[in-house]
């Protein structure tokens, strides 16, 4: 709203329309505010507003090399607007953290490293750049910096809920459940979930460990789903870890049409490990344009 405010002041102020496009393209990517696609929609357009008036605004271009990635699939034309965000203000810590993230999800983890390292040199106390840090190494399966990252990524912000989520992945992929567990439930809580539920994911733990949880998870989604409010990438994530790889599949394509930002990941993520040898992946990461 005050972007949209901003906007009416001041029609040909570059900056707030970059801003408002940025913000429409957080809101796709947390699933708020309706259909992602009209989302990224807006944000294409606020974006293409902005650079008219300034194409020199090198935030400008991060955005809308975001728009590239996460809607567009275009990465080719995402790393040009990138690199261009980079040239036009090298000591801009969204442009240089925004690229990081392009090198990773393109498997250019040093990079991607060196970049997101400058951001944090830029901005040493903005807890995001440390979640990313934090998340480039999972992606990188350099699961122990990762994990000593995340860690001074609450520090930072104890409320911070996407570093409990890359802290619950990488604590379990490293082989630590009961650490990884702790991580998801503090990730729980910050989400807003209920005091009963909690309770009962603490008691499926016990007794059947992270099947369990999947299983719950599982069942919830379904339930979302009957509602008519279906998160098909998480239902996907939840079969992949019950090993019901024909059910994965169909999630996945239904989740292709709703092009949700963890697709960029697919070569990268390793939660998507144990459908690699299977050629339906294969012809999925084709589409997505990541071969």
């Amino acid at each position: 709203e005050y972007f949209e405010q901003a906007v009416k002041l001041d029609p040909n102020y570059a900056p707030a329309y970059a801003g408002l496009a940025n913000i429409h393209t957080a809101v796709a990517f947390m699933g708020g505010g309706g259909n992602s696609t009209e989302q990224y929609l807006k944000a294409k357009t606020a974006i293409e507003k902005a650079l008219t008036i300034d194409d020199n605004l090198a935030e400008a271009h991060s955005y809308l090399g975001e728009i590239k990635v996460n809607f567009e699939w275009d990465f080719a034309g995402a790393e040009h607007e990138h690199r261009k965000a980079v040239a036009l203000n090298p000591n801009s810590a969204a442009a240089r953290r925004m690229y990081a993230l392009l090198l990773s999800f393109l498997g250019r983890a040093d990079e991607s490293i060196a970049e997101i390292k400058i951001a944090i040199d830029l901005e040493p106390a903005l807890v995001l750049n440390h979640s990313i840090y934090g998340e480039i190494l999972f992606f990188a399966r350099r699961y122990d910096e990762a994990i000593i990252e995340l860690e001074r990524t609450v520090e930072i912000n104890p409320d911070f809920y996407f570093a409990y989520v890359w802290l619950s992945y990488s604590y379990r992929l490293k082989g630590s459940d009961d650490k990884a567990f702790d991580s998801f439930v503090q990730a729980q809580i910050l989400a807003g979930e209920e005091p009963d539920e909690i309770n009962l994911l603490k008691t499926i733990y016990a007794k059947s460990s992270w099947r369990g949880i999947f299983g719950r998870q599982l069942e919830k989604a379904k339930a979302d789903e009957k509602t008519g409010k279906p998160y098909y990438m998480k239902l996907a994530f939840f079969s992949i870890e019950l090993g019901q790889r024909d059910e994965a599949f169909a999630y996945l394509e239904k989740a292709f049409g709703e092009r949700p930002m963890v697709m960029v990941t697919l070569n990268v993520n390793p939660r998507f490990d144990s459908l690699r040898s299977d050629p339906r992946f294969d012809n999925l990461v084709k589409r997505v344009g990541l071969k």
